[in-house]
């Protein structure tokens, strides 16, 4: 029996026991997300070279239906802190958000001038009307390919985010209404934890309305209670940004190598909105990243960012699509990866700019280091322009460390280590500037700077370990 059809049998032979713990505008999605599970299936994967998603979920992998509390401690799970940065932190353990009494929600009551941010259940028994006009509206949506030239990329690996829609219970939404600005930025603290093997389906939603401005710092780890238990987070993010919205999002992974992430991540930007995105992965076992960007009305601009610094048997796929649907928007992609021992990763970038589209401003780079001759990278970058009076351009290289500048460098009485170190550090240096907030700029500065040592690779507090 194929993976999909073992979900869709769970699903229907434990309804009841999902429904009741979750809210009503997630279970009104479920069905019709069975349904589309059952047509599309789970992708898979043509080669080695890649992330097979649906091997990773033919795994026999336990799930938390019943919502049994997984025991946490803030001395264990709780201590990741950037210097010098203030924020608003929330926590979120497997795929259940978990509330602290010494850190309450912030959510709006009858005030509609004020945000919420915590619970996806919660928010949607609160606000059912308002979690009902975004909740699963990207992540189910069939994307208009009209005339181009492939398909490959219809709606971001709907088969799995339909997964996710059948069985989410929970998940973590960051709201703010329009012209709210939020005085520092929210960071959740992501923490994969259980004693045997476990799936993790975990939902986010991001909504800025007009004239908004937020930023969220996401923190990914995972806590081993017993070796070589099997982690599986299953991500779907959804994030709408308003008409002249301003949000910076970053997500942080360190994951040990019995972890897999399956992400998907959808954004929708109105007019003049200003995204920038970045996913920065200092260690992994398997991830297989998909962002699917729609630049939808005039103005809107968009900046992504993508960074993986990975050795021993670590893999990470990047798939990207940037929709230019409208005219007069901006998009800069600019993803490196560092790959040492027999590690693997691909970046299948694609830039569609829509016919109307005019004045598209659109440029794509992908720049990989390969430290070994075990290392392999697959770089596939796409551009299809189907508008006037555009500039756009595109392009990818896989190498090796310049030896020219290490012979320059050594003979100037620099060790070789630390040759290496400053050449993998300047090559990734542009990738980290791209992050707008200063302290968290300066934090994975820190952490690239310790994984290039071979030290520890972790937050402040986190027990995650360079994966060797």
């Amino acid at each position: 029996m194929s993976a999909e059809k073992q979900y869709i049998e769970l699903y229907h032979s434990q309804k009841a026991l999902i429904d009741a713990h979750a809210a009503p505008v997630l279970n009104a999605c479920r069905e019709e997300a069975a349904r589309v599970l059952a047509e599309v299936g789970l992708q898979r994967a043509k080669d080695s070279t890649h992330v097979d998603p649906e091997a990773v979920l033919s795994l026999d992998y336990a799930l938390n239906l019943a919502r049994h509390e997984v025991p946490t401690s803030r001395e264990d799970l709780f201590t990741c802190a950037v210097p010098e940065l203030s924020t608003h932190v929330h926590f979120l353990v497997n795929e259940q958000y978990v509330s602290l009494k010494e850190r309450p929600v912030a959510k709006s009551g009858d005030d509609s001038t004020s945000y919420y941010c915590g619970s996806l259940r919660e928010f949607a028994n609160l606000y059912p009307s308002v979690a009902a006009q975004y909740y699963n509206q990207l992540a189910s949506k069939r994307t208009d390919t009209g005339n181009v030239r492939s398909k490959r990329y219809e709606a971001c690996s709907l088969g799995e985010s339909a997964l996710n829609t059948m069985l989410c219970q929970d998940g973590f939404v960051l709201y703010v209404p329009k012209g709210q600005h939020l005085d520092k930025p929210v960071q959740l603290i992501s923490l994969l934890r259980a004693v045997d093997d476990l799936m993790a389906v975990q939902r986010l939603l991001i909504i800025l309305e007009a004239d908004a401005q937020a930023s969220l710092l996401v923190c990914e780890h995972a806590s081993q209670l017993r070796d070589n238990v099997q982690l599986l987070s299953l991500q779907t993010t959804e994030v709408f940004v308003g008409k002249r919205a301003m949000l910076d999002l970053y997500c942080l992974e360190e994951h040990h190598a019995q972890v897999t992430r399956l992400g998907q991540l959808y954004v929708h930007q109105e007019a003049d909105s200003n995204v920038a995105i970045g996913q920065y992965a200092l260690t992994t076992g398997r991830t297989r990243n998909r962002i699917q960007v729609q630049l939808a009305e005039p103005g809107a601009q968009l900046s992504l960012y993508g960074m993986a610094t990975l050795d021993a048997a670590q893999q990470l796929d990047s798939l990207t699509f940037i929709d230019h649907q409208a005219p007069q928007c901006t998009s800069n992609e600019l993803f490196k990866y560092v790959l040492d021992d027999q590690a693997r990763g691909s970046f299948l970038g694609r830039i569609l700019v829509r016919e109307g589209s005019d004045k598209t401003d659109a440029h794509q780079t992908d720049r990989n280091l390969c430290l070994t001759p075990e290392a392999r990278m697959v770089a596939r970058p796409e551009l299809e322009i189907y508008a006037d009076d555009v500039k756009c351009s595109h392009g990818a290289t896989v190498g090796q460390l310049d030896q020219q500048a290490m012979f320059y460098m050594r003979t100037r009485g620099i060790p070789e280590s630390e040759a290496r170190l400053l050449l993998m550090f300047a090559f990734m240096a542009d990738v980290i500037d791209g992050i707008r907030i200063e302290p968290v700029r300066d934090r994975l500065r820190h952490l690239v700077e310790k994984r290039f040592r071979g030290e520890l690779t972790q937050c402040k507090g986190c027990s995650v370990t360079a994966a060797r």
